[in-house]
């Protein structure tokens, strides 16, 4: 599980380096993602929450919890932010940026780490799914009897938050107030993930329904996913796009996070350059945006296009990453604090002999 949570997040790199370009191929990669990655990556916290919240008093949990997203989202909004908006305007004053690239904005910072916000907000949700026990086990036994119904509920629900939230965000943008309708937007429908995780480590049956859906479930996922991404292709309507990926998302997303539930039920063996993915991928996801655009500042005067920073800067950057972060990032614990949220394991003592 923790291999996926890493390999998720840290996949966040390849879509916001398509972000940086308006080519339709790059747009169905980024919409590919926005229907599925963070749904799984969500399920699979939600999971560990559950897992952990139980092994420690609450205020200790919470204080590691609240420790391991804000102290990382704080160096974040604090250095990589700032560092990213500089290399933003160098870059957009040089000669035919503008024509092939799109910048990101100030206000996007909410694309690269929003989602340690949500974490942290669904600290309450983790001690209040706890408490409910008895009601998801019967939740459990109601969808084990007919699963394709509750699966078909909870595609609706995501859906209708999805829309609610959309209508929200356009009355708040009317009062200035745009600045926080994504991160509204996205914690509101992600907690629905976030507890399906939660209840399938708690609930056998929520488990089963994950692991082993009716099969049409993933034939409507594929059917809604070839949809949406055919809107993003073919279709100039804007409104029409987004209904289209609010309707798609959910069960999309459910077929994805079934998948990778089962791969990670599944998996016997981690190898050590999973598990090694899995560890760096907060120092990656953190850092990636300022070093794809380091990448692409230093290499963008040679020529560079859209697809070559894809084939290049994207790879690039990860590696660059992954290696900071074995080579230096673990072994300081100071650097695995801000970067991480995490302090360094204490060296174990030899036995005497």
């Amino acid at each position: 599980m923790d291999v996926w949570r890493g390999a998720l997040l840290a996949a966040g790199l390849v879509v916001h380096c398509a972000a940086l370009s308006d080519l339709t191929a790059f747009n169905m990669i980024e919409d590919a993602s926005h229907l599925c990655r963070m749904e799984a990556f969500f399920a699979i916290s939600g999971f560990f929450a559950a897992l952990t919240v139980g092994k420690a008093a609450p205020a200790v949990w919470i204080r590691r919890r609240l420790v391991m997203l804000v102290v990382p989202l704080a160096v974040g909004l604090g250095l990589a932010v700032p560092v990213s908006h500089l290399l933003i305007a160098n870059l957009t004053t040089q000669r035919g940026f503008m024509g092939d690239y799109l910048p990101w904005q100030p206000s996007d910072w909410h694309m690269h780490m929003w989602f340690l916000i949500a974490l942290a907000l669904y600290v309450p949700l983790t001690f209040a799914l706890s408490a409910q026990d008895r009601r998801i086990e019967a939740l459990g036994h109601a969808a084990a009897r007919r699963p394709f119904s509750a699966i078909a509920m909870f595609w609706l629900a995501g859906a209708a938050a999805s829309l609610a939230m959309w209508a929200t965000a356009k009355a708040l943008q009317a009062i200035g107030l745009q600045s926080i309708t994504f991160l509204l937007r996205q914690t509101v429908y992600f907690c629905f993930f976030y507890a399906l995780g939660h209840a399938a480590f708690r609930v056998q049956a929520i488990r089963n329904l994950i692991l082993s859906p009716p099969r049409i479930v993933y034939a409507a996922a594929l059917m809604m996913a070839i949809l949406d991404l055919a809107a993003v292709a073919l279709v100039a309507d804007g409104k029409l796009r987004m209904l289209t990926f609010f309707l798609a998302r959910p069960i999309v997303g459910f077929a994805a996070t079934s998948l990778v539930f089962r791969s990670a039920f599944s998996l016997q063996l981690c190898r050590p350059w999973q598990a090694n993915i899995s560890s760096a991928s907060y120092t990656i996801y953190l850092l990636h945006v300022p070093a794809i655009l380091a990448l692409l500042w230093l290499l963008y005067p040679t020529g560079l296009g859209p697809w070559q920073a894809m084939v290049v800067i994207a790879p690039g950057a990860l590696l660059l990453l992954y290696y900071f972060h074995l080579l230096v990032v673990r072994r300081s614990g100071l650097l695995l604090l801000l970067l991480n949220g995490r302090q360094k394991a204490p060296r174990q003592k030899a036995p005497a002999r």
